[in-house]
């Protein structure tokens, strides 16, 4: 849809899409000022090769020729196998669990970082309140150090053929993550977009519906006027009243009718007189003759 035609639609139904606009904005900012906060706090691990005996301290010492060197990450020819799979073991879902049960943060991240010949990791732990992910961090640190041992000596090696971490930078404060405050931020936003929408959905219902009303309305008043309109009224007055005195009765026969039905039945009645006048023998001798009385 064009964005014009969007704003046109919202401009329009402004009361009611204005409302819920200044309800997103409230949200929006009272999220962002009293919302949660996350803070996050980072420490850094080197880890480094063992010291294995050379053949001259062995020579010395016979004593560290019978120390175990089973080591199975020794024979590796890459030195950050070592450190994969204890970060591996970190980012396991045992881990979240083992931080949930000492009431410490489950976000965190712990990922490697090479820097110059040796090898670091970066462990970042992540709470509610600074003292939270302080302590996450250095439970994390604490759980790194110990899987490091626990791996390499799954065959009884000595620690002198051991990796060891040694701690390249401590956590010693947190700072608060911006990202966690706009992320919180944006999706009031969205579900504010979604709330003015609806509104100007709802009001353009309501106005076609209105609007539906008002053509019924008017329609209804249209087809009643109609047949009034058709029907002649009454009690109006004729125009002139004379053309109505002029107009003849239907009931009525015109006067030259009258007199010429008149002057027929006159002249029938003269004609029944003249016949009665003739001469009586004629009437007798037309007569049939009675028989004589004896």
């Amino acid at each position: 849809m064009d964005p014009i035609e969007v704003l046109r639609r919202i401009w329009q139904q402004r009361w009611f899409a204005l409302p819920a606009l200044v309800i997103a904005i409230a949200a929006a900012l009272f999220v962002f000022a009293y919302g949660p906060r996350d803070y996050e706090s980072t420490a850094s691990y080197a880890v480094v090769n063992p010291d294995v005996p050379t053949d001259q301290q062995i020579e010395a010492d016979p004593a560290l020729a019978k120390l175990n060197s089973n080591n199975p990450y020794l024979r590796s020819s890459d030195p950050s196998l070592v450190t994969s799979v204890v970060i591996t073991q970190l980012n396991a879902p045992a881990t979240q669990d083992y931080l949930k049960s000492k009431g410490l943060g489950t976000d965190f991240t712990v990922a490697p970082s090479v820097s110059g010949s040796g090898f670091i990791a970066t462990i970042t732990g992540t709470g509610d309140t600074p003292a939270q992910s302080l302590a996450t961090t250095k439970e994390l640190g604490t759980v790194f150090t110990a899987t490091l041992r626990q791996i390499q000596t799954v065959n009884g090696a000595d620690d002198r053929y051991l990796y060891t971490a040694i701690q390249a930078s401590a956590p010693d404060r947190a700072t608060e993550k911006i990202s966690s405050r706009l992320r919180s931020v944006i999706v009031v936003a969205v579900l504010g977009v979604i709330l003015i929408f609806g509104s100007v959905s709802l009001g353009a219902a309501l106005s076609a519906r209105r609007r539906r009303r008002e053509l019924a309305t008017e329609s209804a008043a249209a087809a009643t006027a109609a047949p009034r309109a058709a029907k002649p009224s009454t009690d109006t007055a004729p125009a002139d009243p004379a053309a109505v005195d002029d107009e003849p009765d239907a009931t009525t026969e015109p006067e030259s009718v009258v007199d010429a039905s008149t002057d027929d039945e006159a002249a029938r009645a003269e004609t029944v007189d003249d016949e009665s006048l003739e001469d009586p023998e004629d009437d007798v001798s037309a007569a049939p003759s009675s028989p004589r009385r004896r």
